[in-house]
This record gives structure tokens, sequence and C-alpha cells, in this order.
């Protein structure tokens, strides 16, 4: 089976990647889906299809419940359990690889969020563009292979963060600001903030990079709202 993890990074969570070998009859056999979510599916082509009834299947996986919860969007596309407010939920997907994050027993207020990316050659190029000037003064102390994984973990931390906030129009090198770490053994834990106007939220992270069971690398990040001491983390 093409589970490439499992993990319990806060508590009252489940995180899971999946990398797609199977067809869409896999998912969709065993995947009820409503009319609204029907309609969402048929509108996406190629892979895409495959990673939309992918990562709703991983997540159904996640809840460990018998029948399915079915999932919407709200008025910014961020997923949520329509029945089931406790639940919160994010998704992601990167080259026919998904993800699905989900908290149980969620707190009112609480945001959380994830990102997964396949490490890509064009990552640094496009770094100036989300990461700021301390950002940037940080990654480039690293010999040059960290300097290329930094780069995705910055990317993906950002992403999970601004998946996380839900509303849109934030400017990454502006409003989202990631602390230093410390970058060891491929994953770290990090803090974070947004902060735009009067709106002001801090993050915990925790970032990883594995390695995919044919070729390339892929980064994976995770984010939760408030301060996560490491004991309570599982």
């Amino acid at each position: 089976m093409p589970l490439l993890l499992t993990r319990h990074p806060f508590p009252h969570t489940r995180f899971g990647i999946w990398q797609i070998a199977e067809e869409e009859d896999f998912f969709r056999a065993d995947l009820p889906l409503t009319r609204q979510e029907e309609q969402e599916w048929q509108s996406h082509k190629g892979i895409r299809r495959s990673e939309w009834l992918a990562g709703r299947w991983l997540l159904h996986r996640l809840t460990g419940v018998a029948q399915r919860m079915p999932l919407a969007k709200d008025a910014f596309s961020k997923p949520f359990f329509p029945n089931n407010a406790q639940f919160l939920c994010s998704l992601s997907h990167s080259k026919g690889i998904v993800g699905a994050f989900l908290l149980s027993d969620a707190a009112p207020g609480a945001l959380m969020g994830c990102d997964i990316q396949v490490l890509v050659d064009k990552m640094p190029r496009i770094a100036p563009r989300f990461l700021s000037s301390r950002e940037m003064d940080f990654v480039m102390q690293h010999s040059t292979s960290d300097q290329f994984d930094l780069y995705h973990a910055f990317w993906t931390a950002k992403e999970s963060i601004y998946k996380a906030y839900g509303l849109k129009e934030l400017d990454f090198r502006e409003h989202i600001h990631v602390s230093d770490f410390e970058w060891k053994e491929q994953h770290t834990r990090t803090s974070a903030v947004v902060h735009k106007g009067s709106f002001e939220q801090s993050f915990t992270l925790i970032i990883e990079k594995i390695a995919l069971p044919d070729t390339g690398e892929l980064m994976h990040t995770v984010c939760l709202s408030g301060t996560w001491a490491p004991e309570t983390i599982p």
C-alpha cells in the first residue's frame, strides 16, 4: 500500500501522506460523495481528479469513523465538515501525492493547516517572492544543500499557515513570519506568527523531509494555532 507515513503531530491530530498508484475506481468505490462534491470532482482534469479523490479518501481513513463525513468548502475554498464542527481538516497535493491533516475535539477558534511539496529545482529561484530579508539571511547561513531544503521548508510552512488562516490575501513576505530553527536530521519544530492589520496569531509548526519510494524527496509541514511545548507533542 502506498501510504508513505502517518503521524500524530499534536494532541488530537492525525496526519497522513499517500502516494497514488491506484486507478480512480479504487478510491471512488469506497468514497460516497454528496451531489456538490460529485460536481466538484467532475470539474477536475487529469491527475488532479485522482488527487482530489485520494485526499478525501485518506482523510476519511484518518477519522476512523465507519460512515464518511462529507466535506464542503467555505467562501474562501477552505474545506470543512458541515455536520461535524468539532473536526477540522486540511488537504494538500503535489505531483500525485496527497496529504491530509485532521484535528478532532477542536477548541473554538482553532486554526490548522498542512502542506506537502515534492522538491523542485525552481524553488531557489522563486524564494525571494515568499521569504523576508531576515528569512533569506537565515537560509544563506547554511550549506548549499541545506539551503535547497530550507527553501522548501519555508515554502511548505507558509503554505500551511496560509491554509490555516483561510481568508486568503496574505502576503507571504509581509504577513507570515517564521522563526529561526535548527535544521537537523531533516526535520524541525518551530513557531511562526501571522500579523496583518489588527489580526495576530501564533502557530506551532512541525516540518519534515522524507525520501520518496522511487525517486525524489518531499517536504511537508503541519501547523496548529497556539504554542505547543515539545513534551505535549506525542
